[in-house]
């Protein structure tokens, strides 16, 4: 029996890391479907699986709540003149929004919460490096996987740029903006770091990371993080 969860929480963790892995790749696809997608897909079949083994029971609370997230989205149906990929983005966004309800309440609930917070960790450390990486290859021109979605653009150019002669340079990582970047993983960094789950590395590697993005948004979070550790420490 011992070992049979074992082999099961060796494979719950890989399949979570490789779903992590495929959401964070934003930027990339593979036959015209974005790897986000693909990754969560396989998160909710994952979590699904976690719910029908341990049996997870739902309130009301969550299906109201549910609803009147969805509400919005809902009433965007009274228009009848929408194309067909208008309708595939909504239903898409309907997908994701009660993706994220169930994912996130049957995780709060299942006794698998270290594997997951593991499979996090390894992730995370993984996105370190390959946005090093690509960091380092637009600088020296190296080979970097073509993007998909490259980015915003400014006055209508939006095609990928691997290389600079000169400018200044921010870290993107396997995102299309560096505030993606940031918006992201650092809820990644924070439940990583609350849980006690690091070493000096780790905070080298966040710090290089947050900070090679040069975002306002990566500044202010860090302010706020310091403030509350302050008062977590004077507190208790």
């Amino acid at each position: 029996m011992a070992i049979y969860l074992s082999n099961f929480e060796k494979t719950l963790q890989t399949l979570f890391s490789v779903s992590f892995l495929l959401i964070i790749f934003d930027s990339y696809e593979i036959f015209a479907v974005p790897l986000s997608w693909i990754g969560t897909f396989l998160l909710t079949f994952i979590v699904f699986i976690l719910y029908r083994k341990e049996e997870t029971k739902f309130n009301q609370l969550i299906f109201i709540s549910v609803l009147l997230g969805l509400l919005p989205t809902l009433f965007s149906f009274t228009n009848f003149f929408y194309s067909e990929d208008k309708l595939i983005y909504i239903f898409l966004r309907i997908f994701s929004f009660i993706s994220f309800a169930f994912t996130s309440f049957v995780i709060a609930k299942s006794k698998y919460k270290k594997v997951i917070l593991k499979s996090l960790k390894s992730t995370f450390y993984i996105v370190i490096f390959f946005s090093l990486y690509l960091y380092i290859a637009q600088i020296f021109n190296l080979y970097e996987p073509f993007r998909n979605r490259p980015g915003t653009g400014i006055l209508g150019f939006d095609q990928q740029n691997n290389f600079w002669i000169s400018g200044s340079h921010r870290m993107v990582g396997t995102f299309r903006e560096p505030v993606f970047l940031v918006s992201i993983l650092f809820p990644i960094f924070l439940v990583i770091h609350f849980k006690n789950m690091n070493s000096i590395k780790f905070y080298v590697g966040a710090a290089l990371l947050f900070g090679l993005t040069k975002s306002e948004l990566a500044l202010v979070l860090v302010v706020l993080l310091i403030f509350i550790e302050l008062i977590r420490k004077n507190i208790g």
